[in-house]
């Protein structure tokens, strides 16, 4: 029996000599490339399973659920997972594009199940700049059967995530994806469960932040990568790194939710707020602020937040130090995660490659 080492190097010395080599659908790995093409195979794999759903429900109501979930899903969306996934397979020596494509449709299926949930937990009424799923039903139905009608619309995207990974993803990479679901619903489980309390230290924060955004988002994409192109050399690397980039993409989020423009982010600001979600900004707020600050949010913490309030909770959270804290936070981090990909022994053009990507998602603002 070959080793997946062997059959590693195997591949090494077939693609040096050029033999057994695919053409690459991709003159550049560059994000905007990547999500160009991408889009093109995802838009054609939500228009099929759409088509074959409608043939079967056929029931306008469910159709028409679909069809929008599918017209969210195609709107908009960074793809910053499946690009995770192509580029630590491209980094790892993969040449097979089309397969790293679909297993990367995996895991957008699997984000957009997670988003339309989430949107119903939160409460959320835009996204992408459209009404989410649950709030476009309630055009055609009353609140609880909307939710209702979202809820079974996100299980199928899951189910068909499912079948993806299971067709097109290989047995260390399936077994990675099934650990990533059990992951990122104990991070949402713990997110949920903190909205309940008044108070919650800092490392319970990082452990949420951890399995609901750098696991899923990061850690996870990357590995499966590396899985599909039979390579683990790097997994202490691509762990490390996901953690950190995870860690701040998360306070990145918290911070637009409160200094962000719904028309720049795409959906409702101050909704952790109006959640009560406790974030490390509201965090350093509630542990390093003056009384009469920390009175005012825990006044606000988890009620709708009218532009009264917002106007109240911006000067607050400026006042108080949170926004500058925050932004400090996540210039380190950024320059962690530069110095991992610096450090590493990834060849010169690859590290060029992820040190873009990081550039561009330290400078995003949605």
């Amino acid at each position: 029996m070959i080793s997946d080492v062997s059959t590693l190097k195997l591949r090494k010395i077939f693609n040096f000599f050029g033999f057994g080599q695919r053409p690459s659908i991709l003159k550049d790995s560059d994000l905007k490339s990547f999500q160009k093409v991408f889009n093109e195979r995802l838009k054609k794999h939500l228009h099929d399973k759409s088509s074959g759903y409608a043939r079967l429900a056929d029931e306008s109501l469910a159709i028409d659920a679909i069809n929008h979930f599918a017209d969210l899903v195609n709107h908009g969306g960074k793809r910053v997972r499946p690009y995770m996934c192509f580029l630590a397979y491209h980094t790892e020596g993969g040449i097979n594009h089309e397969n790293i494509f679909k297993v990367g449709i995996g895991l957008e299926l699997f984000h957009a199940f997670a988003l339309v949930h989430d949107d119903i937990m939160d409460g959320g009424k835009e996204r992408h700049g459209m009404p989410t799923v649950h709030e476009y039903m309630q055009k055609k139905l009353d609140a609880r059967r909307a939710e209702g009608m979202a809820i079974l619309t996100g299980d199928l995207a899951f189910s068909w995530a499912g079948e993806v990974m299971s067709k097109h993803g290989n047995q260390k990479a399936q077994e990675l994806y099934f650990k990533m679901n059990e992951e990122t619903v104990a991070g949402q489980m713990l997110d949920v469960s903190l909205m309940l309390k008044d108070k919650v230290d800092s490392k319970t924060l990082t452990k949420k932040n951890e399995l609901k955004t750098a696991r899923y988002s990061f850690v996870n994409p990357m590995l499966i990568g590396a899985a599909q192109a039979n390579s683990h050399n790097r997994d202490g690397m691509y762990t490390k790194l996901g953690l950190v980039l995870g860690q701040a993409f998360q306070i990145q989020d918290d911070l637009l939710d409160i200094v962000g423009d719904s028309k720049d982010i795409g959906k409702t600001p101050m909704l952790d707020i109006q959640d009560g979600q406790h974030t490390l900004v509201t965090q350093y707020v509630f542990e390093h602020a003056v009384p009469r600050d920390r009175e005012i949010l825990a006044s606000l913490f988890g009620k709708p937040v009218d532009e009264a309030a917002r106007k109240v909770l911006l000067r607050l959270f400026a006042s108080s130090g949170a926004i500058k804290y925050a932004e400090t936070e996540i210039a380190k981090l950024f320059t962690e995660a530069k110095s991992i990909i610096d450090h590493s022994e990834m060849k010169t053009l690859d590290k060029k490659k992820w040190m873009a990507f990081i550039s561009l998602i330290d400078k995003r603002t949605s």
